[in-house]
């Protein structure tokens, strides 16, 4: 787990387990409601089953933010393809965000964090994701 995750919790709820999929939540510095919805199978974006799982995605993160802050448009969300991620499988980063703030911050955190792994694969430390 990243130095700069809290908190991190696996969630098998029903509708996600349908679709073989994972719901992860974990807290960031200041952004207390963070989360990756997860495939657990590769799917092609362009198929019916990929369509179908970013509708859910979406509808879910809409559902979370309404849970989490009472406005269901409250979020910010961040998608890599399997060909610029890490992962080779559908996953969608949700951000519930409640002021302006801490959209800002969040680019912060993760500039901070995509450096860091650029810093680490330059000199050899880590892998480049």
């Amino acid at each position: 787990m990243p130095w700069f995750m809290f908190n991190r919790r696996e969630h098998r709820l029903a509708a996600y387990q349908e679709r073989q999929c994972l719901l992860v939540s974990y807290t960031l510095p200041g952004l207390p409601y963070c989360y990756v919805l997860c495939s657990e199978q590769e799917l092609k974006y362009q198929t019916p089953a990929g369509q179908e799982l970013w509708r859910f995605f979406l509808a879910e993160a809409q559902r979370l933010a309404h849970e989490d802050v009472g406005d269901p448009n409250s979020f910010m969300l961040i998608h890599s393809g399997s060909s610029a991620g890490a992962r080779r499988s559908f996953h969608l980063h949700v951000f519930v965000l409640r002021h302006r703030w801490q959209k800002a911050w969040l680019y912060g955190v993760l500039a901070v964090k995509n450096l860091t792994q650029m810093v680490g694969a330059a000199v050899g430390l880590k892998r480049a994701r």
